[in-house]
């Protein structure tokens, strides 16, 4: 088993603006009910936690599903990319990194950040 990678530890990663971690309400239930931060660090509102917190919720459950969907339709074919950990989202400005542990990082655009290295450590964040 891992070494658990301290969650402040993000902040450490020069292009890393701010990040939430958060977990279910209820355990088992993500698709039911509402979302609950666990804590914000860096340069980010609570409000904008909130916010990306339950966005990035809502776009994980529907990244997921689509991939199950896609690993019980062909689970035969190697270019089935499951289970996934994690998943990106560019934009013009920033970017945001989530992980399945319910982390999320807001990505400086102006920085080259390693993505794989990034998705390595959040998937260590012992979020529980």
């Amino acid at each position: 088993m891992s070494t658990p990678v301290p969650f402040e530890s993000l902040l450490d990663i020069e292009g890393i603006v701010g990040a939430v971690r958060w977990r279910e309400t209820v355990a088992g239930k993500g698709a039911v009910t509402p979302p609950f931060l666990t804590e914000c660090i860096g340069n980010i509102t609570e409000d904008r936690a909130e916010r990306l917190m339950a966005h990035a919720e809502a776009a994980g459950l529907a990244i997921m599903g689509i991939s199950q969907l896609s690993h019980l339709r062909a689970s035969h074919d190697p270019s089935v990319v499951y289970p996934l950990d994690s998943y990106y989202v560019h934009s013009m400005r920033g970017s945001v990194v989530c992980t399945i542990n319910r982390v999320a990082a807001l990505i400086d655009n102006d920085v080259n950040v390693d993505i794989q290295k990034l998705i390595a450590k959040m998937n260590l964040i012992d979020n529980s």
